[in-house]
């Protein structure tokens, strides 16, 4: 995975591109079996997360109730912390209540690995991918909207980005032209890549 470049972040750039995987449907461009499916929406969000700025308020950390963890999720924790699996899934995660099969971390409210003085995760290059998608959620893959929450500023601030970039690529006359097959092929590609390095 490479880190997304300042232009290809840009949020003319990041709506152009939007615009362009929106405007065909996955089915009809990833014909491959094993190609996930994204919706519409999924393709917003995966925008959002490009334009995405860090207000470092703390408020995802602090209130985030339950943090779910994937078992890929948890193995990273226990890789970054140096422990076994075994003993990471014992010390910080707990069944949920309402999801059999499903994990949560023990320790919320605020997020046991919250660093209150540095603002910030300390495990951030682990965190779990419920913590990587927020504050856009929802589960990718459905054809639901975009929750944002409200309590972050850095989510509010993003879609106002994105709104007003979307508006200026809509004027510009270039978008009057279909888009063909390879261009939108290309465009999920790009938004799909910044979906993996978030």
């Amino acid at each position: 995975m490479t880190e997304m470049t300042k232009l290809e972040r840009d949020p003319k750039n990041v709506a152009l591109q939007l615009l362009s995987a929106t405007s065909l449907p996955d089915w009809e461009v990833f014909r491959e079996m094993d190609a996930p499916r994204y919706t519409t929406v999924d393709y917003y969000r995966m925008a959002c997360h490009m334009i995405f700025a860090c207000h470092r308020c703390g408020n995802c950390c602090t209130t985030g109730d339950p943090i779910r963890l994937r078992p890929e999720d948890a193995a990273a924790i226990a890789k970054s912390l140096k422990i076994p699996l075994n003993k990471a899934l014992k010390k910080y995660t707990i069944q949920d209540p309402k999801k059999a099969g499903v994990l949560d971390f023990k320790h919320i409210l605020p997020c046991k690995f919250y660093d209150l003085s540095a603002k910030g995760c300390k495990i951030y290059a682990a965190r779990p991918w419920s913590c990587r998608i927020f504050p856009f959620l929802g589960i990718y893959g459905s054809e639901d909207k975009i929750k944002v929450n409200e309590s972050c500023p850095g989510s509010v601030e993003t879609m106002k980005i994105l709104k007003e970039a979307i508006e200026v690529v809509r004027a510009d006359a270039k978008m009057a032209n279909a888009t063909d097959l390879a261009e939108a092929r290309n465009a999920k590609e790009f938004l799909r890549e910044a979906l993996n390095s978030i």
